[in-house]
């Protein structure tokens, strides 16, 4: 039998003292994630007055319905999944191949690994203000480079064409993102030990055979990592968007976080834009999930005498 330890005073001391630096981290959790996460889901089952004061009448599953049954909110799914595809492939692939690159030796190195931090330092909503100067109809960086290559000869507004709206924002949402998974990626990379790399070159690997058999391994922990972070941010993308088309033009661009910013703040339906915020919530938390389950291997466990 395990005999009870009395907790002694030093013992006692030191969880109070705990206690105490964590207090101000857990409050600011509380007010910044718990309470509000807890209203919009009690806001989504209610008809809440376009004021805001109070819930108003308890609407159950309604506004739920009312979603699940619009062709608005399967446009914006879709809108989103073909966002979030592209977003995740085009972050991961790049961010590898930077980190890749950048973990070889060539004069100045230093400089380019410097260089890739710009990006991931910019905030999304400037970057988003950046790349809607850049695409600008008028004078747009990206139609003087067309134009000074020969490719076109006249302007293009690409943020008034659906489709071109689209994948410019997709493009300057994964310029900032693949910077911040190359970062992941190269670091890595540092640890993975050179004595690998020269033991499969000796016994003839390839470059790519040693890349495949020995880099991906090694960097399957970052992978998960990098993916999961790709799949909630694409989910969650609002202000790249917004600062670019604000959805448009018409609904080409209205991911789902564009469409609850519609239904909060324009339509001012605060249960339907609860109710899409927690949908939207459901699908990055399921996102996120999945992309663990089909990435994830756990090491092969010995074979049990």
């Amino acid at each position: 039998m395990t005999k009870n330890r009395s907790v002694g005073p030093l013992e006692s001391s030191g969880r109070r003292f705990g206690v105490r630096l964590v207090a101000p981290a857990a409050a600011l959790l509380i007010v910044l994630l718990l309470i509000p996460t807890v209203l919009t889901v009690l806001y989504s089952v209610h008809n809440v007055p376009a004021d805001g004061r109070g819930l108003g009448e308890f609407a159950g599953f309604d506004n739920f319905l009312t979603v699940f049954q619009s062709d608005v909110f399967w446009h914006s799914m879709w809108i989103t999944f073909i966002f979030s595809v592209g977003f995740v492939l085009l972050s991961t692939l790049i961010g590898l191949g930077c980190a890749v690159l950048l973990n070889q030796e060539f004069i100045g190195r230093g400089l380019a690994r410097t260089l890739l931090i710009i990006p991931w330092a910019t905030p999304w909503l400037v970057l988003g203000i950046l790349w809607k100067w850049y695409a600008d109809g008028s004078v747009g960086g990206l139609n003087a480079l067309l134009t000074t290559l020969g490719i076109t000869s006249e302007y293009h507004d690409f943020l008034s064409d659906p489709q071109a709206a689209l994948v410019l924002a997709i493009i300057a949402a994964v310029w900032r993102q693949a910077s911040f998974a190359g970062i992941l990626f190269l670091a890595g990379l540092q640890t993975l030990p050179g004595e690998l790399a020269e033991a499969a070159s000796l016994d003839g690997a390839g470059a790519l055979k040693r890349f495949y058999h020995i880099t991906i391994p090694w960097l399957r922990p970052v992978i998960i990592t990098v993916t999961v972070l790709n799949v909630i941010y694409a989910f969650l993308q609002f202000d790249v968007i917004f600062a670019m088309t604000q959805g448009g033009p018409g609904d080409a661009t209205q991911v789902l976080s564009i469409l609850i910013y519609r239904q909060l703040f324009v339509v001012t339906n605060i249960g339907l834009g609860s109710a899409l915020a927690v949908i939207l919530g459901a699908l990055a938390l399921i996102g996120g999930l999945i992309t663990v389950k089909l990435l994830y291997k756990p090491e092969e466990q010995g074979m049990a005498g």
